[in-house]
C-alpha cells in the first residue's frame, strides 16, 4: 500500500496584496488506493487544489499550509525535488489533451523525452517502453501513432497517448485534471471506459478533479465537493450521490441532465456575505448561516459544512 496525500490547512491565494484565496484552509485526505473525485463548479477551487500538490500554480500563486506525502511536505521541497517527484511518483493527465502535447514533435519523441526525465533509462529502452504503453491503452498501429504528430489523432487518441505519458514511469499516484471538459458525448464515453481502465488495470490511487458527475459516479469511490475554496461536502461517493448531505451538492444534482437540469439559483444580493459561502443561493438557509462559516461535522463517516447538520 502506498502513501496517503494529506492536505493541511492549504490556502492558495494569487497576486500579492490579493485577499481573495483560491483555496481558503483545507485540510483533508486523499487515501491512497482509491480514486477520489474532487468535484464543483468552475470557481470552485477544484484545479488549485489538484495543481498544488504538483506545485503547478503559476509564479503569483501563495501557498501556505503543508500537503504532506510519504513523510515530506511537498511545499518545502526545491524546484529539483519536486520536478524529479512529479511523473515519477505523482503523474499527471493534464487538461485539454490537443494543447498539453507539443505540435510539432512526433509522439514518439514526447513519449520516449517523458521516460528520459524521470526514470533514467537509455533512448532505446525508453522506446521499447513507450511502444509497451501504447500498446497497453490498445492502440492496434502503434508504429503508426508513434510517427504522429498530434493534430493527425483524433481527440480520444490524444487523450489516450497523454494518459500513457502520465502513467510512462509507474507513479504511485496519478491526478487527471478536467478530463472531460469540453468533449462530445462520444469522447466522454470513451474518457470513462480508458479512465475506468486505468483504475482497473493500472494504477489505484486517484485525484479526478472533474465537473462531470456521470464520471465521478462511474470511476471514484470517494468525493471532495468544494465551492468557493472550501470542501463543503466528503464521503463515499454512493453515498454522497444518493443523498448528499449539503445544500451545494444537492443543487450539483439536480442540475444533471438524468435529474431534470434544475438550475442551481443565483446569489440573493440581499444576503451578508459573512457566513456561510453558499448562503446567497441556499434554499435552505437558517438565520445563523449568515453569520460565521459552518465547521466540518462528522457524520456517519461522512462531513458536511453545513449547519443543517450541526447535531449531526
Amino acid at each position: 500500500m502506498g502513501s496517503d496525500i494529506l492536505i493541511n490547512r492549504l490556502t492558495v491565494a494569487f497576486g500579492a496584496g490579493s485577499d481573495a484565496a483560491a483555496v481558503k484552509n483545507v485540510t483533508t485526505r486523499f487515501f491512497s488506493g482509491q480514486v477520489t473525485g474532487l468535484i464543483g463548479e468552475s470557481g470552485s477551487g477544484k484545479s488549485v487544489l489538484g495543481m498544488s500538490i504538483l506545485r503547478l500554480l503559476p509564479s503569483s500563486a501563495r501557498l501556505s499550509g503543508a500537503i504532506e506525502f510519504d513523510g515530506e511536505n511537498l511545499l518545502s521541497l526545491s524546484a529539483r525535488e519536486m520536478q524529479a517527484l512529479r511523473g515519477s511518483r505523482i503523474g499527471l493527465i493534464p487538461q485539454s489533451p490537443g494543447d498539453s502535447l507539443d505540435k510539432v514533435l512526433r509522439i514518439r519523441v514526447q513519449l520516449e523525452e517523458a521516460l528520459l526525465a524521470h526514470s533514467g533509462q537509455g533512448r532505446k529502452e525508453a522506446r521499447r517502453r513507450a511502444v509497451e504503453l501504447l500498446k497497453a491503452f490498445h492502440f492496434e498501429d502503434v508504429n503508426r501513432v508513434m510517427q504522429s504528430y498530434p493534430f493527425q489523432l483524433s481527440g480520444g487518441m490524444q487523450q489516450r497517448v497523454v494518459s500513457a505519458m502520465g502513467l510512462s514511469c509507474g507513479p504511485e499516484w496519478l491526478i487527471a485534471d478536467e478530463p472531460t471538459k469540453g468533449l462530445d458525448a462520444v469522447l466522454r464515453e470513451q474518457v470513462y471506459s480508458l479512465l475506468d481502465d486505468i483504475a482497473q488495470n493500472h494504477i489505484k490511487s486517484m485525484i479526478i478533479i472533474t465537473h462531470d458527475l456521470s464520471l465521478a459516479a462511474r470511476v471514484c469511490h470517494r468525493l471532495l465537493v468544494m465551492y468557493q475554496g472550501r470542501v463543503v461536502e466528503e464521503g463515499p461517493a454512493g453515498e454522497v450521490l444518493a443523498s448528499p448531505l449539503h445544500p451545494y451538492t444537492a443543487g450539483l444534482l439536480a442540475a444533471m441532465p438524468s435529474r431534470g437540469m434544475n438550475p442551481l439559483p443565483p446569489p440573493d444580493p440581499s444576503v451578508p456575505a459573512t457566513g456561510c459561502p453558499f448562503a446567497a443561493r441556499c434554499t435552505q438557509r437558517l438565520d445563523r448561516c449568515t453569520g460565521t462559516v459552518p465547521p466540518m461535522r462528522a457524520q456517519s463517516g461522512r462531513k458536511a459544512r453545513c449547519y443543517l447538520h450541526a447535531d449531526g
